[in-house]
Order: structure tokens, then sequence, then C-alpha cells
């Protein structure tokens, strides 16, 4: 897509040599200004230019000043998609930023437009704050409420809130051993409310920790159970499983695979986790009849690991399970998808799209990451 130049600026496609500028805005909008790292450059160039997917006509946008200085940024993945045989170019679109809006106020307007104009079949984001979310809005387009669902399992409470209290003030990290104290004198009292109930036995589902290329072949076989599906041959999931595993801001992954009892690949899914900290849910598939033993496996996985709690986005096939499983749900990262061609959002709408985790953004380093 060409410039769409004016005096107040203009909209054009991502080019190589915009990578310093946009990790540098990315870096003063996210990171609290904190100096820049040569190694997110690389990383952008990444998975922005080296993305298995790359597709010249679908690429991220930049917000161009008269002047020539980048002042705003649209991250746009490119994914192809499967509907019922139906090959799908589709297009996730990520970080949204703008520097200084007040004085560029149309700039995030413009660099959506830009990215729903494009050639694919289907745009999607899974991570809208509420700022992106009112720009789609405003277009007309609403959020997904399945898949925005974004939920919270407490496990050890005053471990937990000492996590939250971190990401607004850094220094409550000297707080942790008091957390750990308390819920460890509340569990010495009997009272533990909140612990997830251990699984004793076999149920309809048996899961134990996989290697990762076993994880790989799970992921696989089971996406075949959705009609609307990422078209992942083994070579690009692990490029994605690649990325996803360099994320350590949660903990290391921790991959999990469930047989029925007569053998069956019935389920999968991988989390984040460590000791004292929130652990976070990146992708779960299972069939609708052990989505229940999947969310008890995971709770129960977590706090066995010390886990002070277990988040996670939208699995619209686990939500009925996690609701009558002491589970908070909140908004935090809102989902929407957008299609010319209606009929390519009713899997969306009925929650039989695999669309999300890995096989939509969250498997960016962009999303709870640090860099070094």
């Amino acid at each position: 897509m060409g410039m769409t130049a004016d005096k107040a600026g203009g909209v054009r496609d991502l080019e190589r040599e915009d990578l310093p500028s946009v990790a540098q805005l990315f870096q003063k909008t996210f990171r609290d200004s904190e100096p820049l790292r040569p190694s997110m450059i690389q990383y952008f160039r990444e998975i922005y230019f080296d993305h298995p997917w790359y597709d010249d006509e679908i690429r991220s946008k930049v917000f161009v000043s008269a002047a020539g200085e980048i002042e705003g940024f649209i991250g746009v993945f490119p994914s192809r998609l499967e509907l019922n045989g139906r090959s799908l170019r589709a297009a996730f679109a990520g970080s949204m930023m703008v520097d200084r809006p007040e004085q560029n106020p149309l700039a995030g307007a413009r660099l959506l437009r830009s990215f729903l104009a494009g050639p694919q079949d289907i745009s999607l984001t899974e991570t809208a704050n509420a700022l992106a979310l009112g720009m789609w809005q405003k277009l007309a387009l609403p959020l997904d409420i399945a898949y925005s669902l974004n939920w919270l399992r407490v496990l050890r409470p005053a471990s937990a809130a000492v996590q939250v209290a971190e990401r607004a003030v850094k220094a409550a990290r000297f707080l942790r051993p008091v957390g750990a104290l308390a819920d460890g004198l509340v569990e010495k009292m009997g009272v533990s409310p909140f612990r997830a109930p251990k699984v004793h036995g076999v149920g309809r589902a048996n899961f134990w920790d996989a290697p990762r290329e076993e994880f790989i072949e799970a992921v696989l076989k089971l996406a075949d159970t959705f009609p609307l599906k990422p078209q992942w041959d083994r070579p690009t999931l692990e490029w994605f499983m690649d990325q996803a595993e360099q994320k350590r801001q949660y903990g290391k992954p921790v991959w999990r695979i469930a047989e029925s009892r007569n053998g069956q690949l019935v389920g999968c899914y991988v989390y984040y986790g460590r000791p004292g900290g929130i652990a976070w849910l990146l992708q779960a598939l299972c069939s609708p009849a052990v989505a229940g033993d999947l969310v008890e496996d995971l709770f129960a996985h977590a706090d066995a690991s010390g886990c002070a709690a277990i988040r996670g986005a939208g699995h619209p096939w686990l939500t009925p399970e996690l609701i009558s499983r002491k589970t908070m749900f909140y908004g935090r990262a809102f989902f929407v998808a957008h299609a010319k061609d209606k009929s390519l959002l009713e899997p969306v709408k009925t929650g039989q799209g695999l669309i999300s985790g890995l096989a939509g953004e969250n498997w960016t380093r962009l999303i709870g990451d640090d860099f070094d």
C-alpha cells in the first residue's frame, strides 16, 4: 500500500530501515522509556520480515509526519487460516502506538483503517486494549465476548496480591516473602479455600508432562477438530513454538498432553509458570467431553508447582468449566474479528475458531517478555 501523505502526515507500509525508529517508539510507549536494546530491533526484524507466512501485501503500518518522522505504528502479523477446507488470507493487528497522540489525534484511527483496508479475507486482534477497542468500535466492529473473557484463578491469595502490586510498583517485590509467609500460615491453619483440589486417579483423561516434539504432534492433530484453524505444518508450528518458548517473564513453559482411557489423544495445553508467580495459559486444545478434566489438571499442576495464581485469555471451549471452579473473569485484552464476508465469522461467533494463543498473537515476545 502506497503512502497516503498530506500535510498532517500519512500511513505507509513498514520498511526494514524503519525498525530502529519503531523499536524506539515501542520502548517509549510500553517499556517506560528504558534504554533501547539492539536485541529488540533484531526481534522486530524477525517477527515482521522473517515470519514464515510473510506476505508483502499484508504488512505492518507506520504513521509518518510531514517531516518524515515515524510517529505511529501498528504491528501486523499475516496468517493463513482454513475454514472447512477453504484457504483464507488473514491478518492479526498487534501493538498499536502513537507518539504524542494529543498532537496526532487521528493517527491511531488512520493506522487501523489502513490495516482493515488490506487484502486479507479476515482481520483479527486478540490484544486490543481499551483505547484500541474504542477505535474498532467506532468503525461498528464489536468485540467478541467469548474470546475476550480473560480469566484469573487465584491459588495463593497473598502472593497473588503481591504479584499484582508489582506491576504497578516494582518495589512491591520486596513483599514476596511476606506474601509467601501469609499463605503458608493460612495453609497450616487448614484454611485454604483457593487451593486447587488434587487430581486423584484417572478420570476421562490422563495427563502427563510431554516433550516438545510430542506436544507439537498433539497440536497438529487436535487442530483438525476446529472448522476454522491455522494452516500449520510442522516447520511453521515449530517457528511459533520457538518464539513462544523464548518468553520467560512468567516462567518456563510446561507442555501437557492427555489421552482417554482407551488411549485416544483428547487434549493438550501449555502454560508458563514459576513458584510464587502468576502462571499464564498460552494454549489449550481438547474435545468438549474432557474440558473439565483439562481445567482441573491445569489448576492442580500450577498449584503443585507453587504458582500464586494462573490466568489466561479466552478459550470458549473452557469457559463453562472455568466458571464453575472459582475463576474470576475480567476485561484486559479484547478480541475483535472483521470480514466483509460475514459467513467467515460464524466459527468465531460460536467459539469454534482456533484463532488465539499460538494461533493468534500471544506467541510473540512483545507480550510478556523483557529484552536484554
